[in-house]
């Protein structure tokens, strides 16, 4: 069992349906949370950050961890009431959890971080560049779109492209961020864009621009047109990608559907991506994000 502690984020932990043995909303000075916590027996305080009076003097934060032991602390932030100096004070101090949208605190709830998760997510890419592939594995499962969505989302953070390999669809967004070329190019724009933190490749049907990528991200519509298209196709396909990172893309599926389907087609189903309105910021797209550490 748990405890939450919310205020302005609590539509993002009311979501995850948390089962706590203490819930309390409001705002609370040190003393009083001390009083509240520390007689009880629990697996994580899940708190949110604008719940702490005066959460902005680190030397609170310092007086929650000597009754909150850091590793069973998730702390739920918002971009809007924190900054990167801030963050990294609470890294000093041991503080190496937290979250900004419910499935990364989902992931810290099962894997906690260590303290060079965390630095990964203060400096909003690794200190090295990235390069990140996005593959159609059933047909027209939206690859150029969520290079585009991806891009949006990061460039509020950090220095990001996207390239599009043999393909001239980026010339429909208007992007001068988003670069089409061919695939004997691929390397060259890569040396020409040492600059930048991540790269995001829209592969299409490339080979050679794996080998760039530190990651690729395979998309599957999980709807039963597109599926047997693909398995006509190649009925080996599912095969090939049990150890990938497949996300179901564009997918309407419940959770019992979701883990119907992996069952069934035998695979590790990295993320789920619902229909995305591509004109505004999305918490399913900062999650991704999130759990790709960019």
């Amino acid at each position: 069992m748990n405890i939450v502690i919310e205020n302005l984020n609590a539509n993002i932990i009311d979501s995850l349906n948390i089962s706590a043995i203490k819930n309390l909303k409001g705002v609370y000075d040190i003393n009083t949370l001390f009083n509240e916590i520390s007689p009880l027996e629990y697996q994580k305080v899940i708190l949110d950050i604008t719940s702490v009076q005066n959460y902005t003097t680190i030397q609170v934060l310092k007086s929650l961890i000597s009754f909150v032991n850091p590793d069973n602390l998730i702390i739920v932030l918002s971009k809007e009431n924190v900054d990167v100096t801030y963050l990294k004070e609470i890294i000093d101090i041991g503080i190496y959890n937290f979250a900004y949208t419910k499935e990364h605190i989902k992931e810290l709830y099962q894997s906690p971080n260590r303290y060079e998760d965390a630095l990964v997510l203060v400096n909003g890419a690794v200190n090295r560049r990235k390069i990140i592939g996005i593959k159609n594995i059933t047909k027209h499962a939206g690859a150029t779109t969520l290079v585009y969505i991806l891009k949006k989302h990061l460039e509020k953070r950090c220095k990001v492209i996207g390239i599009e390999l043999n393909k001239l669809d980026f010339n429909f967004f208007y992007d001068k961020g988003l670069l089409s070329t061919q695939e004997n190019s691929l390397e060259l724009i890569i040396n020409q864009n040492t600059n930048q933190d991540v790269i995001l490749i829209d592969i299409n049907n490339s080979e050679k621009a794996i080998n760039y990528c530190d990651e690729v991200l395979y998309l599957v519509e999980p709807t039963t047109i597109r599926i047997n298209q693909q398995l006509l196709v190649d009925p080996t396909i599912f095969n090939k990608l049990k150890d990938e990172k497949v996300i179901l893309n564009m997918c309407s599926l419940d959770n019992a559907d979701v883990k119907e389907f992996a069952s069934e087609s035998h695979l590790k189903i990295y993320y789920c991506l619902p229909l995305i309105n591509e004109r505004k910021i999305n918490d399913s797209i900062n999650g991704l994000i999130e759990k790709l550490k960019l």
